[in-house]
C-alpha cells in the first residue's frame, strides 16, 4: 500500500504533467492565402515561432482564386485569410462573384501596399498595344482589376469594355497561365511570378503601387462573428503578425531563408531582389498597419469601376484596427 509521501508525490507529478500539457496546448487555426512572396510575413510567423509564442498552431493553404477563398472563409473552413482589400469591399457591397447574406469579413492588419506588376506578353510593348485584346483578372470588379483599369486609362486612355475586354480567370497562377496561352495580353501579377516572367521575355509595363500612389493591396482578414467569439485568438494572431513583420524588416538573412524554404525555386540572387522589393516603396505595410490613405484610394477606384457608382464609402465599414491597436500597445 502506498504511504502518504508516495501518494503526495504521485499527485504532485500528475498535477505537473497536467500543467505542462495545458501550458503547451495550442489553438489550431487555418489561414488561406494567395501564392507569392508577399506571404513571407505569414510564413515567418509560422517558421520562426511567432504564432506558437501566442499559443496558436497555424497552417496556411494557398487558394486558387478570390471566389473560392471567400466561400471557404464564410463556410468556416478557414478562420483567417490574406486577401486583396478590394475583395472585402466588393463582397461587403454584394458585388463579389458570390453573394452572402451574412457576409461579415473585415480587414484587421495590412499585408502589402500593392507590390504587384502589370505584366504583358512579349509582343505587347506598351499599354496602347492592349487595344482590341483582353486583360486577365481574378474578378471583373474586385481584386486588382479596378487598379488595372485605372492604370491602363491613365497610361493610354484605353477604357475597359470599350477598347479591350476582360478574361476572368482567377488568381496569380491562372493569370500567368492566361498570358502564356495568349488568352490575355496583360495582367496584374504578384512577386515572384512577375520576376520569373521578365526572365522569360515578358514585359513589365508598370507597378501598381508606384503608378497609383498609396494603395492598400492585401490585408489579413477575419469574420466579425469569429472575432467577437474569439477576441484573444484574433489579438494573438495580429500580435504574431506584427512581430513577424518586424522580423522581416530587420533580418534580411533570416527572411531570405524563409523565402527560399517556401519558394524553393528561388535563387539567392532572386531572393535578395525580392527582399529589397518587400521592404522598399510600395512593399509590405510596416508593422502590418493598414494604410488609411491606401484604403481611401481603393474606395475611390471602386466608386468608379465597382458595381455601385458614386461617392466612396466610409473606410471603417471594411476595417477594424482595434486588434492591431491592442497588439501594438
Amino acid at each position: 500500500m502506498l504511504n502518504r509521501v508516495a501518494v503526495a508525490f504521485l499527485l504532485a507529478a500528475g498535477a505537473a504533467v497536467g500543467f505542462q500539457s495545458a501550458a503547451f496546448a495550442q489553438t489550431e487555426i487555418k489561414l488561406t492565402t494567395f501564392s507569392g512572396s508577399t506571404n513571407v510575413v505569414a510564413w515567418a510567423a509560422i517558421d520562426k515561432g511567432f504564432f506558437e509564442k501566442e499559443g496558436l498552431k497555424v497552417t496556411a493553404d494557398k487558394t486558387n482564386g478570390s471566389k473560392e477563398q471567400q466561400k471557404d472563409i464564410m463556410d468556416g473552413k478557414y478562420q483567417f485569410a490574406s486577401t486583396s482589400f478590394d475583395n472585402i469591399v466588393a463582397y461587403t457591397e454584394g458585388e463579389g462573384a458570390d453573394k452572402f447574406a451574412d457576409y461579415d469579413v473585415v480587414a484587421i492588419a495590412g499585408v502589402h501596399q500593392g507590390m504587384t506588376s502589370v505584366m504583358a506578353r512579349p509582343e505587347i510593348k506598351s499599354y496602347q498595344d492592349i487595344k482590341g485584346k483582353a486583360v486577365a483578372v481574378d474578378s471583373a470588379t474586385s481584386g486588382y482589376s479596378t487598379a488595372l483599369y485605372q492604370i491602363i486609362k491613365d497610361k493610354s486612355g484605353l477604357v475597359q469594355d470599350k477598347d479591350y475586354k476582360m478574361a476572368v480567370v482567377g488568381g496569380t497562377r491562372d493569370r500567368v497561365k492566361a498570358l502564356k496561352e495568349n488568352v490575355a495580353a496583360a495582367a496584374v501579377v504578384s512577386t515572384p511570378n512577375d520576376t520569373q516572367l521578365i526572365e522569360e521575355g515578358y514585359n513589365r509595363l508598370g507597378d501598381v503601387a508606384v503608378d497609383l500612389g498609396a494603395y492598400q493591396g492585401s490585408t489579413f482578414v477575419v469574420r466579425k462573428s469569429y472575432a467577437k467569439a474569439n477576441p484573444k485568438v484574433v489579438e494573438g494572431f495580429v500580435r504574431a503578425i506584427v512581430a513577424s513583420n518586424d522580423f522581416v524588416f530587420s533580418n534580411k538573412a533570416g527572411t531570405i531563408e524563409v523565402l527560399k524554404k517556401n519558394l524553393p525555386e528561388l535563387t539567392d540572387e532572386g531572393a535578395a531582389k525580392i527582399y529589397d522589393r518587400l521592404v522598399g516603396p510600395g512593399g509590405l505595410n510596416k508593422r502590418a498597419a493598414i494604410s488609411v490613405k491606401g484604403v481611401e484610394n481603393v474606395l475611390k477606384l471602386r466608386s468608379v469601376y465597382g458595381g455601385s457608382k458614386g461617392a466612396p464609402t466610409d473606410p471603417k465599414k471594411y476595417i477594424d484596427v482595434s486588434y492591431h491597436e491592442k497588439a501594438t500597445k
